[in-house]
This record gives structure tokens, C-alpha cells and sequence, in this order.
């Protein structure tokens, strides 16, 4: 139950490599964390739980395929389009955003169009959105 909760970068990543190592040898580990990161590295199957309940259980590629929604691409334009109502997401001034299933199709796509880029990040999806998803966002004093 959260094995690297207070411990330094060292032993956590000591307790990561005893764990993969168990995970070659053919062992099961049933590995409690509120680290999603420590989950979607570690599991094949991940549980996702909340107030005793459990809301999905999956590997963690479907999980996140079910639950994760799309990649996020948010990028900086060299420029304003000159057709703004063209460029599918969100723009505001050259900072463009859009959630999509296929970033690098559209990035392609919008690219043709001859939008230029700064800067392009795209962020997929992953166990803590899914977590998030799940749960909601709101703090809880429970």
C-alpha cells in the first residue's frame, strides 16, 4: 500500500525495479497507489476506485482508450490564420488549443492549410485523466 509515498528518488526507483523484476519472473502483485503515474508504469490491470466503489476495471491501455478522451494539442501560431473560423479547437490571438483522436493527422491537415507553428505540444491522454474522468474533479474532505 503506497510503497514509495515518502521516499526519495533513489529508493523509489529501486522499489520500481524489484517490482519489474517480480513482474518478469511471473508474479502477481496487487500494488495500491494513489500515484497514477506508479500505476500505468507498473500494472497491466489497474482498478480505479472511489469511496470503496470500483468504477472501471481494465488494462491500462483501455482503460485509458475508454475513458481518456483525446489527445490535447495546444500550439503557438507563427501567425494569426487568415481564416480563423477554419481552424477547427479553440485560437486566442496565435495560441491555439484542440482536443482530437488523431493530433498528428490534424497537426498535418491544419499544416497544409499553411498554418505555420512556433511551438506544438501534444498531450495524450493518460491514467490520471482517466482517474480524473471517472471521479471528478472536485476536492473532497472526506
Amino acid at each position: 500500500d503506497e510503497p514509495t509515498a515518502g521516499v526519495d528518488p533513489q529508493s523509489r526507483h529501486h522499489i520500481f525495479e524489484s517490482i519489474e523484476a517480480l513482474k518478469r519472473q511471473g508474479k502477481t502483485l496487487i500494488y495500491t497507489t494513489h500515484y497514477m503515474e506508479e500505476a500505468q508504469r507498473l500494472c497491466d490491470r489497474v482498478a480505479i476506485m472511489d469511496g470503496g466503489q470500483i468504477l472501471a476495471l481494465d488494462g491500462v491501455d483501455r482503460l485509458i482508450e475508454t475513458y481518456g478522451g483525446g489527445s490535447m494539442i495546444e500550439a503557438e501560431l507563427a501567425k494569426p490564420p487568415g481564416s480563423p473560423q477554419d481552424l477547427p479547437g479553440n485560437l486566442d490571438g496565435t495560441r491555439w488549443r484542440l482536443s482530437t483522436e488523431r493530433p498528428f493527422e490534424e497537426l498535418a491537415r491544419i499544416a497544409q492549410q499553411g498554418v505555420a507553428f512556433h511551438r506544438v505540444r501534444v498531450d495524450r491522454p493518460d491514467l490520471e485523466r482517466v482517474f480524473l474522468s471517472l471521479t471528478g474533479r472536485r476536492l473532497r474532505d472526506e
